[in-house]
């Protein structure tokens, strides 16, 4: 069994190798996944401000929650809270007021501010891809298209958010905004096209604890445009985008799962060959036994049993001083089938005695096996002494 040891851990190294080949080369190629289609208007982008046990709001199927961390100097927790803080002055929130309805504080206020048509058209993707830093950063090549004149201070909030988080005592949230960036750089003309490149760095993303790496599931990305018509007083939400972060593996097509399939295959076939070998092994090796049977003359007295292959006895020798009187003859035994036979010595000696019995058994090759027995007179006087007790010559 050990000579297969060093190829399957060759193998098995070079399956587990393979599958994370991809990954690692993932980020430089980009990983990316389309821009959704926008979400009805009616549904609404509610941001919830949690308490500081992390309570979360009931959550309604329509709306679309995401939920604000600020207490960490105040808790100690290691989620972030800067972004937070930044988002309820922005929004000018007092602490009785935890929840917003598309940054109105009456859900009945931001109701009246549906829109009935689109205002713009957002194609592109959003990919993961290396950035100069070495980490993760999250690219979303797109073309924006207003149809109608919107205000100019219409602004762009990327969220990054995790869907269960947990801080380090323990409390969960649910939808936590880890990371949000505003953008602000796009023609806000009727039917002007903004061909632009947001990035979300490596940099923001460490700083607000996401790790692709460690954590590659459990993100999304939310894109929320906040504004108004051209000559409109009011902000309202004008597109609300959202759809789980791309990972590594969405990039994978079936060819990159040919190479670990098929190690992982040919190390079943060798592994399964390598037991069924070994239990052959197992069941065609001989069982041996000797014992003294006379100390003068000194006589050894011989049972070999036969495993699940035919095997042949080609010699028997003594190490000195001990000596063999007359000569050996060769013996075949059948599968199965057990022989006896004796070894007469020329006399007693006070050493041990060696003995080299040349075993060959069909399939499994030829050996030489020793045995290992005490001087004739101290074995015999030991079975005098404990008559149920045999010298065992041990297995092949």
């Amino acid at each position: 069994m050990q000579r297969y040891a060093v190829p399957l851990m060759l193998l098995l190294l070079a399956t587990c190798v393979a599958p994370f080949a991809h990954a690692a080369d993932g980020p430089t190629e980009t990983v990316s996944t389309a821009i959704p289609a926008p979400e009805p208007p009616s549904r609404m982008l509610v941001e919830t401000f949690l308490d500081q046990a992390a309570n979360t709001p009931q959550d309604v199927q329509e709306h679309l929650h995401l939920t604000w961390w600020s207490w960490s100097d105040e808790t100690g927790s290691n989620w972030p809270d800067d972004d937070a803080k930044a988002r309820r002055g922005q929004l000018g929130m007092d602490v009785n007021s935890p929840t917003v309805f598309n940054e109105q504080e009456q859900e009945a206020t931001a109701k009246t501010l549906f829109l009935t048509e689109p205002v713009l058209t957002l194609e592109g993707s959003i990919q993961l891809m290396m950035d100069e830093q070495g980490g993760i950063a999250i690219h979303l090549p797109v073309e924006l298209t207003p149809v109608a004149d919107l205000s100019n201070d219409t602004v762009l909030s990327i969220f990054i958010t995790e869907d269960r988080a947990v801080d380090h005592h323990g409390r969960v949230a649910h939808n936590l905004v880890r990371d949000m960036m505003p953008q602000v750089g796009f023609s806000v003309q009727a039917n002007n096209t903004t061909e632009a490149t947001w990035v979300v760095p490596s940099t923001h993303l460490e700083a607000a604890g996401v790790d692709f790496d460690q954590q590659p599931h459990g993100w999304h990305i939310t894109l929320a445009f906040f504004g108004g018509l051209e000559d409109e007083n009011e902000s309202r939400l004008l597109g609300l985008y959202t759809t789980p972060i791309p990972t590594t593996w969405d990039g994978s097509s079936a060819g990159d799962f040919f190479l670990p399939s098929f190690l992982l295959i040919l190390c079943l076939v060798v592994a399964s060959g390598a037991v069924m070998g070994s239990f052959k092994r197992e069941k065609g090796m001989p069982r041996i036994d000797t014992q003294w049977i006379s100390s003068e003359p000194a006589v050894l007295q011989f049972r070999v049993q036969a495993g699940t292959q035919p095997l042949s006895l080609n010699g028997c020798s003594v190490a000195e001083p001990w000596a063999v009187r007359g000569g050996f003859k060769r013996v075949k035994i059948s599968a199965r089938n057990h022989h006896e036979f004796t070894l007469r010595l020329k006399q007693s000696e006070a050493d041990d005695c060696h003995v080299s019995l040349n075993v060959e058994v069909e399939e499994l090759g030829s050996w030489t096996q020793y045995l290992r027995l005490p001087s004739a007179h101290e074995a015999l006087r030991s079975v005098q002494d404990k008559p149920k007790q045999a010298t065992d010559g041990g297995e092949a």
